[in-house]
């Protein structure tokens, strides 16, 4: 293994060693505190070898402290906000009327249905619908059968949640079965009634 060979120092800028009682020139740098970095004390090779096997990098700073550097450093140190929305709350600053709280509806493919909610019109009754079509509606989490994109799109969602390759649970071979089932169910009914996107 080659032998670490540090930048070149010219001998009258050579530092001191710093650790105590040491008369050797110091050419390693070293930081002189975790919350300064940048600030250096130089060791000779035998001492930089004894400071870094002692060095905790996280001395002196609070549990509070060390999440804020962890949580920041997963965002490279810079603001974050909530998917759609910007940092005044909204698009590009805009005022959100419906700021959603995940990203089913981020393309706002259900306005008319968020529209009618808001003018106090109910939803269609699901008493019409077979109770094979009301159960696989259950299995979707879904209240009313949806257009053939948006099942689809639905249905692989579940699947990569529910599937026996991810998910180890004794319970995912039959869940993944009724999803199927349901997925066929929902399919066949939107294509036969025509459902279409709002």
């Amino acid at each position: 293994m080659a032998k670490f060979v540090p930048h070149t120092v010219k001998p009258e800028a050579a530092h001191a060693c710093a650790w105590p009682q040491c008369a050797e020139p110091g050419i390693f740098p070293a930081p002189r505190n975790p919350r300064n970095l940048s600030e250096r004390q130089y060791f000779c090779e035998p001492h930089i070898k004894l400071f870094n096997s002692r060095w905790n990098g996280l001395d002196g700073f609070s549990e509070h402290e060390i999440y804020q550097m962890q949580d920041g450093a997963a965002t490279w140190q810079r603001p974050t906000w909530n998917i759609g929305l910007g940092a005044a709350g909204g698009i590009n600053g805009a005022k959100v009327e419906h700021p959603f709280t995940n990203a089913d509806d981020l393309f706002g493919f259900f306005k008319s249905r968020v529209a009618r909610e808001k003018a106090g019109e109910s939803l269609p009754s699901t008493a019409h619908l077979p109770a094979d079509v009301k159960e696989s509606c259950a299995i979707f989490g879904i209240e009313q059968p949806l257009e053939v994109m948006m099942l689809k799109k639905r249905y692989i969602n579940l699947m990569k949640q529910h599937h026996p390759d991810v998910n180890k649970a004794e319970a995912a071979a039959e869940q993944t079965k009724r999803i199927n089932i349901a997925f066929r169910i929902l399919t066949d009914y939107a294509e036969r009634y025509g459902l279409q996107a709002a």
